[in-house]
């Protein structure tokens, strides 16, 4: 199996209460995973669980970051960004009714001085919330997209990456505020051998044909 990013899994029916109070019962694995997030530092992220309510900033983050802190949210069909900032009073901004699906890409920016651990929490997506197929619809050209599920993968596993091709391209940002960048040739992709896209985080595509839809199945039995 693959390394699945939750610091806790239970089947079975479950009562969780979540951060903003309220209480939730599943017959699935309810789990979370933590993003370290340095000072004046952004992520590009994608959600990997099903929500317990709406998925918008206000609702993933909360109050985990602190004043100073922002989000730019990628609409694929625009190839622009919705932003929030986070204010004393809460998240501000055009983004912050947003909601964001698994799968999708957006950015987060901690604006305080130490580091910060940001903590996702939903069921894993699986049968029993409709979620063991997952699909991305219609990437073309230059699109952030995630892949959603709570694990880590092999980008060369991926759906994506095999239906992709000649000069297409993989954009991989990393904590350092760089991009890696990617080419899909002829005998395949220039990438390391492993190349691994850890769990929650997103990337960016650059895709030269038709748009493809990206349908993956969870990659684990619960």
């Amino acid at each position: 199996m693959k390394k699945m990013w939750t610091a806790v899994m239970v089947v079975g029916f479950i009562a969780a209460v979540v951060a903003i109070g309220q209480e939730v019962t599943s017959v699935n694995a309810v789990g979370f995973n933590k993003i370290t997030i340095r000072p004046q530092t952004r992520v590009l992220l994608t959600p990997t669980f099903e929500s317990f309510g709406d998925s918008t900033i206000v609702d993933l983050v909360g109050d985990q970051l602190p004043t100073g802190s922002r989000a730019w949210i990628f609409n694929r069909a625009t190839q622009s960004y919705a932003t929030c900032a986070k204010l004393k009073g809460g998240w501000s901004g055009s983004g912050t009714t947003n909601v964001i699906f698994r799968g999708d890409a957006f950015w987060l920016y901690n604006g305080g001085t130490t580091t910060n651990e940001v903590a996702f929490m939903g069921e894993v997506p699986y049968t029993y919330n409709d979620g063991k197929t997952s699909t991305v619809y219609s990437i073309q050209g230059y699109d952030g997209v995630g892949y959603a599920f709570p694990v880590d993968v092999i980008w060369t596993n991926t759906t994506l990456s095999q239906n992709m091709t000649t000069g297409d391209r993989l954009f991989v940002w990393d904590d350092e505020g760089n991009y890696s960048s990617y080419a899909r040739l002829k005998g395949g992709w220039a990438t390391p051998a492993g190349l691994t896209i850890p769990a929650g985080r997103a990337f960016f595509v650059y895709t030269t044909g038709a748009s493809v839809d990206w349908e993956e199945i969870a990659p684990y039995d619960l």
